[in-house]
């Protein structure tokens, strides 16, 4: 009962602002708030066996990188409509400046796992907020324009991602 994240490619170059040593942060939500991040990210060999969250590369002064990484999740028995996969996009600083965080989040989006009480799978080009996602945001696509978001480029689809599952439980989309 696995779902395998894979992160493929983002495109910031209509980003303002300075955006360009970028990794990726997957998360797998049980709610909206920080504290419903599930420990059930698999871990790298020798590390601790699951973890709430995961971390692509870095990719070196690129504002459109492409990425190689795969997110390996053990999924629950049972899913509700507010779990979901949160995906935030951060800028890594090269040079550590006295008072100024090492990362810095530049972005959000998420996938609600459950559509129609089918597990979503497939492709995604996902839009990608400038700022946190509201309360509530779980049960809606990100497609949907929330009233008050600011979106990276006119809120199109600038974050590709597949999800894949091996599951015996759980029917898929």
């Amino acid at each position: 009962n696995l779902l395998y994240v894979n992160p493929q490619s983002l495109n910031f170059a209509n980003r303002q602002g300075s955006a360009r040593n970028i990794t990726v942060k997957v998360q797998f939500m049980n709610g909206e708030d920080l504290s419903n991040a599930m420990p059930v990210i698999f871990g790298k060999s020798s590390c601790a066996d699951f973890y709430k969250e995961a971390y692509t590369a870095v990719v070196y002064h690129n504002r459109s990188p492409d990425f190689h990484d795969e997110v390996k999740i053990k999924l629950p028995a049972s899913l509700s409509d507010h779990h979901h996969i949160l995906f935030t996009f951060y800028h890594v600083s090269c040079q550590q400046k006295q008072n100024t965080p090492l990362e810095t989040p530049v972005g959000y989006t998420w996938i609600p796992m459950l559509q129609n009480g089918r597990l979503r799978t497939g492709h995604f080009c996902l839009p990608v907020s400038l700022e946190k996602p509201p309360q509530s945001y779980s049960v809606l696509s990100p497609d949907v324009p929330l009233p008050g978001m600011k979106w990276v480029d006119n809120h199109r689809g600038v974050f590709n991602v597949e999800l894949v599952a091996v599951s015996t439980i759980h029917t898929q989309v």
